[in-house]
């Protein structure tokens, strides 16, 4: 599968994109999804000024392409969303399957209304996201993610 290296400065100019419209939402709580989400899901709570911030996590994927079953909830949403304008975000919305289990969930605790963030989206997800900055069919690595090392003769790494 091709591959797109995405560097800290993309990936914080869509956090301020995705920050300049839920302005306009003016969201009471951030749900972020463990672990791809939670690096964006943080700075737009700090952009936003401090929103409310509840983790999720969810484990799905073990690799390129490699998926367990279904998405399970290894540690659930603590306090309540009862009320509240919700957004829920993730890097990116691939089968939707993750992001779905998480919506259900949200929708268990009474929130006013949810919406979905996500710096990316695939062509095929079940989920489209309310916001997202592009679209890719290509496999994306986020920064905060491992890189490849090739250990050059020169004694020099790099991706």
């Amino acid at each position: 599968m091709d591959k797109v290296y995405l560097t800290w400065w993309q990936v914080d100019r869509a956090i301020f994109s995705l920050a300049d419209v839920l302005r306009e939402y003016n969201p009471d709580t951030i749900v972020g999804i463990s672990r791809g989400g939670l690096i964006p899901a943080v700075r737009l709570s700090h952009i936003l000024g401090d929103v409310d911030f509840k983790v999720i996590d969810v484990k799905f994927y073990k690799g390129i392409d490699e998926r367990t079953e279904e998405p399970t909830i290894t540690i659930p949403i603590h306090g309540s969303l009862e009320g509240k304008r919700v957004v829920i975000v993730d890097d990116v919305s691939d089968t939707g399957k993750t992001l779905q289990v998480v919506i259900d969930e949200v929708k268990k605790r009474g929130p006013r209304d949810i919406k979905v963030a996500c710096l990316a989206m695939k062509p095929w997800t079940s989920v489209v996201p309310d916001f997202y900055v592009f679209r890719t069919d290509k496999w994306i690595v986020f920064p905060w993610e491992e890189f490849p090392v090739v250990v050059r003769d020169e004694g020099v790494y790099s991706y």
